[in-house]
């Protein structure tokens, strides 16, 4: 999945799941020669937001990972599909845009098995096809 000399956006929550994801691909990236960079995605929604950015800035300080802090407005009016729908649907495309002015032509997002069943759950609900049931890509 991962090329020698590429360049790869790690999205980082402040969970478990994407600081572990961090942690091992700053280890792997001599070994590999990948450059990293690390973006977080503020959506304003939590009160806890402005100390979760913190948090990732300060571990990428530490890590010695770019970081790039993305506020996103989720939309609240129709059309509308609610509000974690609408939620990803803005953090995909900061992420999206950062990646490209980056050159970056993978993000890496971290995932526990809970996520994965949470996503094929929704996705059945949606009326999925067989690929649709796959769960999150790699």
């Amino acid at each position: 999945m991962l090329q020698g000399g590429e360049t790869v956006l790690i999205a980082v929550s402040g969970g478990a799941d994407s600081v572990a994801l961090l942690d091992v691909l700053r280890d792997l990236r001599p070994a590999l020669g990948l450059a990293l960079a690390c973006a977080h995605v503020h959506h304003g929604l939590r009160a806890e937001a402005d100390a979760d950015a913190d948090f990732v800035q300060s571990l990428c300080e530490k890590l010695e990972v770019p970081f790039h802090l993305e506020r996103v407005a989720v939309r609240r009016e129709p059309p509308w599909e609610g509000l974690e729908a609408e939620a990803r649907r803005a953090r995909h495309a900061a992420l999206e845009a950062r990646a490209a002015g980056l050159g970056a032509r993978r993000i890496a997002t971290g995932h526990t098995a809970d996520d994965q069943a949470e996503t094929v759950l929704m996705r059945l609900l949606e009326g999925a096809g067989p690929r649709g049931l796959a769960g999150i890509a790699p």
